[in-house]
Formats: structure tokens, sequence, C-alpha cells
């Protein structure tokens, strides 16, 4: 008997879906024909899930888990080691690990940045015509965090994305997978603003005891408000690495 799974009627296998992602991840491929209607139905539907809090308490999510997985790659990188990831319904994220006092800043600077630059990463490479190695990158590195996930809502919501990119990779048109990628990515850039948005306003109520600023004051003794600076300025030159992206695939801006 024939091992290969029929997924369809039109007899598209798995196999052939194995093909395409491949092909997908190691091609260039096509913008659509329009790519400033691209970028703007990508704003507007980036916009319509971060913009609304009732949106947002759901769209957030995906979010918190890029933030957690800066903190915990950047662990990995200075040595860190049983690094775990817990994920909340309200949006917060706890990732442990251990190792040394001097790599704890380091660590924890890298939550709220991450989410801008791996966003603005999707866009240029979206945008330059590797959407699929992108997109392929990216569902590498979240099968890899299933390693340190921990928790239902970090177990369901993981594999559920693993799951989306890979049926994209598979049967997805070349202009509607730039277009996914390049939406995803200003999708991180404008939640990040949200994320740091939010982190300013808790400092300023005085409600962030606990937020990756203090900490790091903490433990650095240089002021919780110089790193929400330096927070701003990689946020802020992510989005604009965004937008010289998409100025230079578009003819005319």
């Amino acid at each position: 008997m024939d091992r290969v799974t029929v997924l369809a009627g039109d007899g598209v296998t798995v196999l052939d879906g194995a093909q395409r992602m491949i092909e997908q991840a190691t091609s260039a491929t096509a913008l659509p024909e329009s790519p400033l209607l691209l970028v703007a139905i990508a704003l507007a539907v980036a916009l319509v899930l971060v913009v609304p809090r009732a949106i947002w308490s759901i769209s957030g999510h995906v979010v918190t888990i890029v933030h957690e997985l800066g903190h915990g790659f950047a662990g990995l990188l200075t040595g860190r080691r049983s690094v775990s990831i817990r994920l909340s319904g309200n949006h917060a994220g706890v990732t442990t690990s251990k190792g040394t006092a001097a790599s704890v800043p380091w660590t924890t600077f890298w939550g709220y940045p991450v989410p801008a630059l791996v966003g603005a990463a999707l866009v240029l490479a979206g945008m330059s015509g590797w959407a699929g190695a992108a997109l392929a990158a990216a569902t590498a590195i979240l099968l890899l965090s299933l390693l340190f996930m921990r928790g239902i809502l970090a177990w369901l919501l993981t594999p559920l994305t693993v799951l989306l990119a890979a049926v994209l990779l598979a049967a997805a048109p070349d202009p509607w997978l730039s277009s996914t990628v390049v939406g995803i990515g200003i999708f991180l850039v404008c939640g990040a603003v949200r994320a740091l948005v939010n982190l300013v306003r808790g400092h300023l109520r005085g409600r962030t005891h606990d937020s990756d600023a203090r900490l790091l004051a903490q433990a650095t003794r240089v002021p919780a408000g110089v790193w929400l600076l330096l927070f701003a300025v990689l946020i802020g030159g992510a989005a604009l690495v965004s937008g010289w992206a998409v100025a230079s695939a578009i003819p005319g801006l």
C-alpha cells in the first residue's frame, strides 16, 4: 500500500506539500501586482488587531510569545540553561532560566525589542522576495521553542502557529505568501509599539514594580527610564527599517 496520504481529491499529497514547502523556503517569492495595496491592507489589518482593546486581548498573545522567546534565546546566547516559558491569559509571560548573575541584564533586556526586530525582518524579507525563506526560518524557531514551552496556553498557541505557517508554505500562492509574511511583520512592529506604550503608561502610574525596565534598573542601577528609552530606540528603528523596506519595493515612493 502506498504510504503517501492523499489530502485532497485533486491529487495533492503529503509529499507534494513537503516539496512545495522546500521550494518556497529556497526560492524567491513573487510580490502581488500592487505592492502598495498589499501594504495598505496589511497595515489596516495590523491596526485592527492592535488598537481595539477587545481584539488586542486575543491577538496580543502572539506578541507575548515572541517577547518571551526574546528572553529565552537571549539567555541561551549567554549560556543560561533550563529555559522555561509560561504564558497566562492576561498577556503576562514568565521566562525562567539558570545561569550567572552577569547574564541577567542581557536576558531581561531583549523581551520588548524582539517582536519589533522580528517584525522588521519579516517585512524586509517579504518585500524583497524572500517571504518563503523567512516563514520557514520562523517556523523552525517556533518548533525549537516547543522545548521551552510550559503550560496549556503555550502548548496550544505555539503548535497552532506552526501548523498555520506550514499550511501557508505548502499551499499558498506566492502573492498570498508574501502578503501574509509582510502582514505578520507589520503586526509585530505595531504590537511592539502597543506593548511599549502600555509599559510606559504603567510606569507613569507606578504600577510596574516587576516590569522588565524595573528589573533591569534593579540589576544594573541604571534608571528604568533609560531602559524604556533604549526599548523605544530599537522599536522605533525597527519601524523605520520596515518603512524603508516598503518604500524601496514600491515604485514611486
